[in-house]
């Protein structure tokens, strides 16, 4: 098959009734949206070697004990943000509670927090961040609201 044509991912688990650790075994397997910035290096939560022991187990990103209440509130506000994006812009908002894996990659992993359907009846990815005052200064650039750019890798 032609690399141009679209395919469809493949689900390498489902998530909905996996522990946090089963969870954290499965990303693991694989590079994910989140760890793409700490390849870069640009990202501001951790290294690349942060990342590399994550991923062989030896110290997990789910040990920052300094960083542990950012992390339980974005958790936490994820569904508050969803219904929120849903009610002001009327689009449909569901979760697929699936870990996704790429067809010819399957190092590529993507665990997405929400899907939205579209007016036209096509699927897009709701990605949901949630930040605090002190990290303000991070969303604008030249005077515009703009995405940071850890966010967008």
């Amino acid at each position: 098959m032609p690399e141009h044509i679209r395919q469809e991912p493949k689900v390498l688990v489902s998530t909905e009734n996996l522990t946090e650790q089963e969870w954290l075994a499965y990303r693991r397997r694989g590079i994910g949206g989140s760890d793409v910035a700490a390849i870069f290096g640009i990202s501001p939560f951790r290294t690349a070697r942060d990342l590399y022991d994550d991923k062989l187990n030896i110290a997990s990103a789910a040990d920052d004990a300094g960083n542990w209440v950012a992390l339980e509130m974005g958790h936490l506000l994820e569904p508050l943000v969803a219904r929120i994006f849903a009610k002001k812009t009327g689009l449909e908002v569901f979760q697929i509670k699936k870990m996704f894996q790429h067809p010819q990659y399957p190092f590529m992993l993507a665990d997405v927090d929400y899907f939205v359907r579209l007016p036209n009846g096509k699927i897009a990815i709701l990605e949901i961040k949630t930040t605090n005052y002190n990290a303000k200064d991070h969303w604008w650039k030249d005077g515009e609201e703009c995405v940071p750019v850890y966010y967008e890798t």
